[in-house]
């Protein structure tokens, strides 16, 4: 613990660390936190009221109350650190305590870690704090860590959109088509850049839709000779092809397009996934 953690706090470097540190390992540090003032202790209550109840109850709280004490005001502090003083803010507590509910749950799994302390440390700056939406904790906690590590692909690049397809199964001279399989993406190794299938990914894009952050729709599609070229060669579709070789049926692909919406925009900055 730091020699002055109320300097520490009133510096706005380890706000909310130090104030997990005093709640989990002292009851009468919590009754001092007061003297830091009215955000601190906002802040103080907010942890006391949405997490630490829980330790009491779930198991697993005891693994959390340790990565607090030991862990989480450095990782915060790193996060805040480009805030400048005279715009750090108390984070809303709507925001704060379900963040670090949700935070303790998932705190060894990284992607989804890295969002909720991007989420809180975008609550504490002034200049970028309305960014930071009550509704983006649920949406994180409906993710999970796999959801999280494609997600930032889908929602970093600038241009908001790409390009995706489905495999569909007709048959020649009829109209009318069967989904064989909805939502592939260019999803490539990242060693090699080889294109590798992601098992459940359609769900996992379905679930996107459901959080309101993308929007699919295979009625438009990209403007570009090469978009798609990826596509003949995905292991998905390489698959339903040789599986589907029924004379007259014929596997092609559906072109479509994948962009964020306003909301996948906003909730991208806010949790670190994109600067744009």
């Amino acid at each position: 613990m730091s020699a002055n953690p109320l300097q520490d706090a009133k510096d706005g470097l380890v706000l909310a660390g130090e104030l997990i540190r005093l709640a989990g390992e002292d009851p009468k540090a919590r009754e001092a936190a007061a003297h830091l003032g009215e955000a601190a202790v906002t802040i103080s209550q907010t942890i006391n009221n949405a997490l630490l109840p829980l330790a009491a109850v779930n198991f697993a709280i005891e693994k959390a109350r340790i990565y607090f004490s030991e862990r989480f005001g450095d990782e915060l502090s790193a996060k805040a650190a480009n805030i400048p003083v005279d715009q750090l803010v108390e984070p809303k507590a709507s925001i704060a305590g379900p963040a670090l509910q949700g935070l303790a749950f998932c705190f060894e799994e990284a992607d989804l870690k890295e969002m909720y302390l991007n989420l809180l440390a975008t609550s504490m700056d002034k200049q970028v704090a309305s960014n930071a939406h009550p509704a983006f904790v649920e949406v994180i906690r409906q993710l999970s860590a796999e959801d999280a590590a494609l997600l930032k692909s889908v929602l970093a690049g600038k241009a908001g959109s790409i390009g995706i397809v489905r495999a569909i199964l007709k048959t020649e001279g009829k109209d009318g088509f069967s989904v064989l399989q909805n939502h592939i993406l260019r999803t490539a190794d990242s060693d090699d850049d080889a294109l590798v299938a992601i098992p459940g990914l359609a769900a996992i894009v379905e679930n996107w839709q459901r959080l309101g952050l993308i929007v699919v729709d295979y009625a438009i599609m990209l403007v570009g000779d090469t978009l798609y070229d990826w596509a003949d060669d995905h292991p998905d579709v390489i698959r339903l092809r040789e599986g589907n070789t029924q004379s007259g049926k014929v596997v092609e692909l559906g072109l479509g397009v994948m962009y964020r919406t306003d909301w996948g925009e906003r909730f991208a900055k806010a949790v670190g996934l994109s600067d744009s």
